[in-house]
């Protein structure tokens, strides 16, 4: 292909290399790409889509490195290839005094917050996110952060972006939307700080969500947060859900808190052990519940904002009947909020067992105590009473909705009532679905669930697709409209 793209643009038909994109860690199966190109600017990326609208091949975006889960990097079709865009690892611009950096799609979990410290600054990040989960991957999945009282809108934490649609064209959105290039704007002092645009068009939320089935994002601006002088970490447990978020409300009215989320005692193992022994031996001697919140302080006057602070979060939880404390059997809270900043290679979730089974949607936060106990009589109705369930509930856009996950751990060789637990677990969140959880993210099975309850809603999707890959280039088969 050394005639179609520039030299530097690596095409790969290897075989064995194109048959590890065929399948993941997720129960969907895919097929081999016939390539994997990997383009290192926005102009090889325009080069590469105008070649897949000329020959009508399938492209997918893949900007992650290591395992991979979900199926949604899994192609659908024989004539797709692989964009690959691990090899974009730049880290651009960064603006120290407004918090903003400006990063390629490889750069990665393991290797942000190295490239950020010189500058005061580090990411947000989700709950322990692999090493090589590439960043702009993560935000445009709208995987949640941990800092709830940060987070004000869907967008977050995205400024502007450089995107090139599936027809081929770059497409600047939010604050980089204006004239001249990326560099010329840099070069004249732009800050590329707003998500939204161009005019009144909002590109970047119709990208978030689509799993790459519209175009590829070679840039982007991302909000960060300042090193804190000061930290201090919490546990507020209970056996009982409902006085944990009482207290969470109460947090999060207060704006108290650089991370704030809830987990149960399972979620809170899978994330401290590495082995069996020591998950049955903690699940023992941990709470029901957990809510992890920590604090944190600036340059200015940090020991006073701290002690004002840990005030406050004392007032938050006198009124219920919850524990304050900063160790559960032996495990610091400081310590773990060390822990949320490291990135292994594989996921936490696959320590205990080797793999497993995940779901999740929106809710309100006052609403989330039924979804726990509808999803475990699910397992339990079914047989599946002795397997572990974790739950873990991110408040979000500063608490007024929040995301619920739920994580059971089974073993990667294979059970054997394996397709008896996917029936289950396909079951459960359809159960979920009936009850109100908002399926914002559908993967798999749960592709068919969201969608079947929004028909009103696909006409649009599909005009939508039409319009910025009309050559339906972009992840073909991924999603349904």
């Amino acid at each position: 292909m050394s005639e179609v793209f520039p030299a530097h643009v690596q095409w790969c038909d290897d075989a064995a290399l194109c048959r590890a994109f065929a399948s993941d860690q997720s129960v969907e199966q895919g097929c081999p790409p016939k390539a994997i190109v990997k383009p290192l600017s926005v102009d090889d990326l325009v080069a590469v889509l105008q070649w897949a609208n000329s020959t009508g091949t399938g492209v997918v975006p893949v900007s992650s490195t290591g395992c991979r889960r979900r199926g949604d990097t899994l192609v659908k079709n024989d004539n797709t290839v692989i964009v690959d865009l691990s090899g974009m690892r730049k880290l651009i611009h960064v603006d120290a005094r407004d918090k903003i950096a400006i990063i390629e799609p490889g750069v990665d979990f393991a290797s942000i917050d190295g490239l950020l410290a010189p500058h005061g600054l580090r990411a947000f990040r989700p709950l322990a996110p692999r090493g090589g989960k590439s960043l702009i991957a993560s935000y445009l999945e709208r995987e949640p952060i941990l800092a709830a009282n940060d987070h004000w809108d869907v967008a977050d934490p995205f400024g502007g972006t450089g995107v090139v649609l599936g027809n081929a064209k770059y497409a600047p959105t939010g604050g980089a939307a204006i004239e001249g290039t990326l560099a010329e704007q840099l070069a004249r002092g732009h800050r590329h700080m707003q998500p939204v645009g161009p005019i009144n068009l909002d590109i970047l939320r119709v990208l978030q969500g689509a799993q790459g089935s519209l175009g590829i994002m070679a840039w982007a601006a991302i909000y960060c947060e300042r090193i804190p002088m000061l930290e201090e970490s919490w546990f507020v447990t209970a056996e009982t859900l409902e006085p944990v978020i009482e207290v969470a409300r109460d947090v999060l009215m207060r704006r108290l808190g650089s991370q704030v989320f809830i987990v149960d005692k399972v979620q809170l193992a899978l994330l401290l052990c590495e082995d069996r022994v020591a998950f049955d031996l903690l699940l023992q001697a941990l709470p029901q519940w957990i809510l992890f919140v920590s604090l944190s302080a600036h340059q200015y006057a940090p020991a006073e904002k701290m002690a004002w602070q840990v005030e406050q979060l004392n007032a938050c939880v006198a009124p219920h009947s919850v524990m304050l404390q900063q160790s559960l059997a032996g495990h610091g809270a400081n310590d773990l909020a060390g822990l949320l900043r490291r990135s292994e290679s594989s996921f936490f979730r696959d320590r205990l067992a080797g793999n497993h089974l995940e779901l999740f949607f929106l809710q309100q936060l006052d609403r989330v105590a039924s979804f726990s106990a509808l999803v475990r009589s699910s397992l339990d109705n079914d047989g599946f009473a002795d397997m572990p369930l974790g739950t873990y509930i991110q408040p979000m856009a500063q608490g007024t909705y929040c995301h619920v996950e739920f994580t059971v751990p089974y073993g990667r060789d294979g059970l054997s009532r394996g397709d008896e637990l996917m029936g289950t677990w396909r079951a459960t969140a359809e159960r979920c679905a009936d009850a109100g959880g908002f399926f914002s993210r559908p993967y798999g099975d749960w592709t068919d669930i969201a969608f079947s309850r929004a028909g009103e809603t696909q006409p649009l999707l599909s005009m939508t697709k039409s319009i910025f890959d009309p050559g339906n280039v972009m992840s073909p088969g991924r999603l349904p409209y």
